[in-house]
């Protein structure tokens, strides 16, 4: 059952584990697979590539992925490098059960109901210090030999998934988006004069394209992609207002390929053609030049 199930938010579900582990790969690549629970990776130290949904997505020490059930997914480690990962997958039951219910924990928890009433195949986040806490809690509790208590097994997952919720819907969570929207910028503001796409942008911050597009817009006010023409528009007045570059070799020094779509845009945001937009710029320039000569 998908985590985005809307029969978890109206019906009695409790998850329970289905596999977990601790591991240290090397030189190892899976096989595409899918499964029906829903799989949390965390990678302890080194790094790993995950190939899923067309993408392939890398995780860094201290980064963690949430995939949705019966999302087809890979697991690829270089041989030259070592990654140590933990791992939970989880599904859910129906039924009466004295356990808490997934739905009394959407219920009471605001962030984990934001969190899952968006579909996204998998989310991408970078630790606050608590998730692998509330993580290797519940792999520990698991691993009691014969004295495992699934009701400690089932608060202790509740408490990560809301731990998690909290993550990725916190407005005041600043260190982690304030991260994520200064490599966005950076890498935008290196790459403005070749042909880039949020795909581009997400995969150098390692983070799925729509939930990098929900941070940035929420914190920065506005879309991945106006950020960027905004970016090309001011330099492209840069240009024209400080080089005798021609108008139409313009476009090519901003990484818009189309001159036609350039002008349209240029005029949008400065409400005049290149061509207007230069002329006045000599213009004032002479006025300059005349005022301090008299």
């Amino acid at each position: 059952m998908s985590l985005y199930d809307e029969s978890l938010r109206l019906q009695e579900y409790y998850p329970f584990v289905t596999f977990y582990y601790y591991k240290e790969w090397q030189d190892f690549s899976m096989e595409m697979h899918e499964h029906d629970s829903v799989e949390i990776m965390y990678v302890m130290c080194g790094s790993c590539k995950i190939e899923l949904e067309g993408e392939t997505t890398q995780l860094k020490k201290g980064q963690f992925i949430i995939i949705d059930a019966n999302v087809p997914h890979k697991l690829h480690v270089q041989s030259e490098k070592r990654c140590r990962m933990a791992n939970v997958e989880f599904a859910f039951r129906p039924g009466a059960t004295n356990y808490l219910t997934f739905k009394r924990v959407v219920e009471e928890t605001p962030s984990l109901l934001q969190m899952i009433s968006h579909y996204q195949p998998y989310l991408l986040f970078l630790d606050s210090n608590d998730i692998y806490a509330c993580l290797k809690s519940v792999i520990l509790e698991l691993d009691k030999k014969g004295t495992s208590s699934d009701f400690m097994v089932q608060l202790l997952l509740s408490q990560l998934m809301i731990r998690i919720s909290e993550l990725a819907n916190r407005n005041d969570h600043a260190p982690e988006q304030s991260l994520y929207n200064k490599k966005a910028v950076d890498f935008i503001h290196q790459n403005y004069d070749r042909d880039i796409r949020v795909k581009d942008i997400a995969d150098a911050v390692h983070l799925h394209p729509g939930y990098l597009h929900r941070v940035f817009k929420e914190t920065m006010g506005c879309s991945i992609n106006d950020y960027l023409v905004m970016h090309r528009m001011k330099k492209a007045k840069e240009l024209i207002a400080q080089t005798d570059i021609r108008i139409t070799d313009i476009p090519y020094y901003i990484g818009v390929s189309s001159q036609q779509y350039f002008s349209t845009i240029f005029r949008k945001y400065t409400g005049q053609t290149p061509m207007e937009f230069r002329k006045e710029q000599q213009r004032l320039h002479l006025q300059s030049d005349d005022f301090i000569n008299n």
